[in-house]
Formats: structure tokens, C-alpha cells, sequence
């Protein structure tokens, strides 16, 4: 005979795992934290993905968490010759230029090294 899961586990369950996502801890260290064996953890956050498939539990069993990606504003360069620079990621191809121009620069500059 199934057991019946009380609606107030399901409840404290679903608040559990959303304060887990947005912990960022380790699941080892968050169910330390909260009381809990890590094998309950993993019970449950499989038992409340199987009762409601569209609701995100917890992070995913690969192990990855979202992450947002934010461009640099640019790359700085330091030449042996001692050119510094900073030119933005906007634009490829003028990275590339930029650094080839002064490499070129910075390596007659600093007695024919180059980079």
C-alpha cells in the first residue's frame, strides 16, 4: 500500500528545495544546515519533480546551476615592451587589429621582441 504524502511535507518540502536553489551551498552542507539527511533531500527533490514536472526543485541532477553571462567591456593588454591598452569586445576584427598594430609598435620599441 502507497503511503499518502501529507500536504504540509509537500509544502515544507517545496520551501526546502527553493531555499537550497537560492543558497548556493553544496547539497551536503544546506541539508547539515536544515536538519536533514542528504538521502531524504534526494527523495524529495525526485519525488516533487515527478509530482509536478514544470515546477523547478532544486538544481539539476547534472549538478549545474544557472549562470548569466555579462560581456566584458573589454580586454587589457600588457606588451613586453610596456604598451598597455584596452580595447573593447564590441568589435572582433578590431581587436585583432589593435593588437597586431601594436605588437608590431610596442616590439620595434623595445629593441625587436616580439610578443
Amino acid at each position: 500500500m502507497a503511503r499518502s504524502i501529507s500536504g504540509r511535507k509537500l509544502a515544507e518540502w517545496r520551501r526546502r528545495l527553493r531555499r537550497f536553489h537560492k543558497s548556493r551551498q553544496s547539497i551536503a552542507v544546506f541539508c547539515r544546515q536544515e536538519g536533514v539527511s542528504a538521502p531524504s533531500f534526494y527523495v524529495w527533490r525526485k519525488r516533487l519533480a515527478e509530482a509536478d514536472p514544470q515546477r523547478p526543485t532544486a538544481e539539476s541532477p547534472a549538478g549545474f546551476r544557472p549562470v548569466r553571462l555579462v560581456p566584458a567591456a573589454g580586454v587589457s593588454v600588457r606588451l613586453p615592451g610596456g604598451t598597455e591598452f584596452v580595447v573593447p569586445l564590441s568589435d572582433a576584427e578590431g581587436l585583432r587589429t589593435a593588437i597586431e598594430v601594436l605588437a608590431r609598435v610596442d616590439g620595434e620599441r623595445g629593441g625587436g621582441r616580439s610578443c
